[in-house]
C-alpha cells in the first residue's frame, strides 16, 4: 500500500530542510552527548527554580520521570535564560523581559503543571508516574491517503507545467 505515512517528504523524525536546525533544547533531536549535557544544565535549574520560588509541592522532586514536565521545565528553563542572559554589550541596560518572563512565563507554565501532570499520585519517596504509550486510531492511513487525494497535485506533475 501506498501510504502518506510511508512517502518520501519531511515527515516528523527526519531532519528538517538544511537552513533550519534544532535548538539545543529539543529533546527529541539531541544525541546521547548533548542530553547529558541538557540533564545537567535541567537537573541544576530546576533545584535553583524549586528553591528560589519555594516549589517544592508544585514541583516535587520526581518532576525529572514525568516527560511531559521535562518537556515545560526544559521550555521555561530556554525562556528564563533568553530573558536573563545578554551579551556583553547589553548587561547594563534595563530589561524588561525579566518581568515578562515571570508574568507570562513562570507562573502561567506552574500553574499549568498542575493540570497537565499527575504529581497528585506521588509521594515524596514514591513516584507513581507511567509513560503509556498513545497509539495512533486505526484506519489513520487510509484517513490521510484520501485527505491528501484532495489537494492540488504538484506542479511537476501538472501537464505543461515546470517545476
Amino acid at each position: 500500500m501506498n501510504s502518506p505515512l510511508t512517502q518520501p517528504g519531511p515527515q516528523p523524525s527526519n531532519p528538517a530542510p538544511s537552513t533550519l536546525q534544532p535548538c539545543r533544547y529539543c529533546w527529541r533531536e539531541i544525541d546521547q552527548r548533548d542530553a547529558a549535557r541538557l540533564w545537567a544544565e535541567l537537573l541544576d535549574w530546576v533545584d535553583w527554580l524549586r528553591h528560589r520560588y519555594q516549589l517544592g509541592s508544585r514541583v516535587p522532586a520526581c518532576w525529572y520521570r514525568h516527560e511531559v514536565v521535562v518537556e515545560e521545565l526544559t521550555a521555561l528553563m530556554a525562556a528564563h535564560t533568553a530573558a536573563y542572559w545578554c551579551g556583553p554589550d547589553s548587561i547594563e541596560l534595563a530589561r524588561e523581559d525579566m518581568t515578562a518572563w515571570h508574568t507570562q512565563w513562570l507562573w502561567p507554565a506552574i500553574e499549568r503543571l498542575t493540570r497537565i501532570s499527575d504529581f497528585s499520585a506521588c509521594r515524596p519517596h514514591h513516584c507513581r508516574y507511567q509513560n503509556h504509550p498513545q497509539p495512533l486510531h486505526a484506519g489513520v492511513e487510509e484517513y490521510l491517503a484520501a485527505e491528501i487525494d484532495t489537494h492540488a497535485p504538484p506542479l511537476s506533475m501538472v501537464p505543461g507545467t515546470e517545476g
